[in-house]
């Protein structure tokens, strides 16, 4: 009798075993994904911060050599104005310094300045972005026929808050434009119409519904 050789039997998957495969493969994927998301999200944060502080650290160092350079002589000029914008703090200050920043060819290497920092809405995002303002002050010419050079400090602003500290230590918000003028015999020797001290606070945020903020700040000793 002839016998044939036993058939081999070949076993694949089941469905079953499949789907759990699928299962297993899907979970290993969703906790990969989560770690780089999460380390993504890390990442992104880190350079968003190291951003705005760099951002804050340019303002506070330009806006603290402005001050030390600030004109306390004849032809002086100080003030800050206590501004609201959009329903935030939006303050600007104004001053003459000898910190006259030289940006092009044509412009005058020294002498004296009109400076003012100024914070403007912008209407795309909600925020403030902060402008310095540079005219440069020349014997015999108006200062309204100056030539005023604006220039964009940071964006992404939700304050900008200047309080001034006079000198008898009382802090106020606003301080009256004022003007070193010719001593004369009247005059309080070493009175001065500027404040002792300038505080400085910069608030920065993502968005205007962010509920999360960086706040940068500083003090400024006046000459």
């Amino acid at each position: 009798m002839k016998r044939y050789p036993a058939t081999i039997r070949e076993r694949g998957f089941t469905l079953i075993e499949l789907l759990i495969a699928v299962f297993i493969f899907a979970i290993v994927v969703s906790s990969v994904y989560g770690s780089y998301r999460a380390t993504f999200n890390v990442v992104h944060g880190s350079e968003s911060r190291l951003k705005i502080a760099n951002s804050a650290r340019i303002v506070l160092e330009r806006l603290s050599e402005d001050l030390s350079s600030l004109v306390t002589g004849p032809g002086g000029l100080f003030g800050g104005e206590m501004l609201e914008l959009s329903g935030n703090r939006g303050d600007s200050l104004s001053f003459v310094s000898s910190a006259h920043l030289v940006l092009s060819k044509t412009d005058t290497l020294t002498g004296q300045a009109f400076i003012q920092y100024q914070a403007e809405l912008d209407e795309e995002t909600g925020l403030l972005d902060l402008y310095r303002s540079d005219m440069a002050l020349l014997p015999g010419v108006d200062t309204d026929s100056g030539k005023v050079q604006k220039h964009l400090l940071c964006r992404g602003l939700q304050e900008v808050r200047f309080t001034y500290l006079d000198r008898d230590g009382s802090e106020s918000e606003d301080w009256p434009l004022k003007e070193v003028g010719l001593p004369s015999g009247g005059a309080a020797p070493g009175a001065s119409p500027f404040p002792s001290l300038v505080y400085v606070e910069l608030k920065f945020a993502e968005s205007v519904e962010s509920d999360s903020s960086s706040v940068f700040k500083t003090a400024v000793a006046l000459p």
